[in-house]
């Protein structure tokens, strides 16, 4: 039977595997949903690994008394517990990049405000060119141009077409702002995806190298 050995690679791949799974969408959640991930990859891969150096060290040490052998297997002391002690003592843990975040107004509700605001204005300057109209028609007989009724609804439509192509126009360019922003997001988000990834798989190799160093160590005391 060959001394056990962590698989890195494996381990590596099912990280990998695993991140790109839950990392379909990048955000708080699955950021976290991934690191408990890796987390339980690690645990796994330490206790298994345990197992097989443990059944290394049977074959190895047949011939050995019997005292090593009960130490070595003391459901307190013996090798495999401390191993899962040291994990329960020793959390995989590394600090992760922020995420990005979604810093974009809306779209809906920057048309909502939009708008609002422009049935605000339309409104005032229809009440404005109501009021000039009735003051100048008594003064000037309707001939003033707010005395006058077709020009002075002209004068309101006029107002009233200018005030919805400027909105359009301003809805169309928040559209194009936001779309943007998205794609710029999209970007920062593969990018963030790739980094976290590859730090959670450096922790998770230096975490494994300390289990087995420890699992080393202790190997010696029976």
């Amino acid at each position: 039977m060959n001394k056990p050995k962590l698989d890195y690679n494996n381990i590596s791949e099912a990280i990998s595997q695993k991140c790109n799974q839950l990392l379909l969408n990048v955000d708080v959640n699955t950021v976290s949903d991934a690191f408990d991930v890796v987390r339980e990859i690690v645990e796994i891969a330490i206790e298994r690994y345990s197992f097989s150096v443990s059944d290394y060290w049977k074959e190895e040490n047949a011939d050995i008394d019997i005292e090593c052998k009960i130490r070595f297997t003391d459901i307190n002391e013996g090798y495999e517990i401390l191993v899962k002690k040291w994990v329960q003592q020793n959390p995989f843990k590394t600090e992760l990049p922020d995420v990005p975040k979604d810093t974009s107004e809306p779209y809906e509700e920057y048309v909502k405000k939009l708008r609002k605001k422009a049935l605000a204005i339309g409104a005032a300057g229809t009440i404005a060119i109501g009021t000039a109209y009735a003051v100048n028609s008594s003064q000037a007989k309707g001939w003033l141009i707010f005395g006058n009724p077709i020009i002075a609804i002209a004068t309101e439509l006029i107002g009233i077409v200018l005030i919805y192509t400027t909105v359009k126009n301003k809805e169309n360019a928040k559209r194009q702002e936001i779309e943007r922003q998205l794609r710029e997001l999209e970007e920062k988000q593969k990018d963030y995806k790739a980094h976290l990834i590859e730090t959670l798989t450096i922790a998770a190799e230096l975490y494994l190298k300390k289990a087995e160093a420890y699992s080393d160590n202790i190997i010696k005391t029976f």
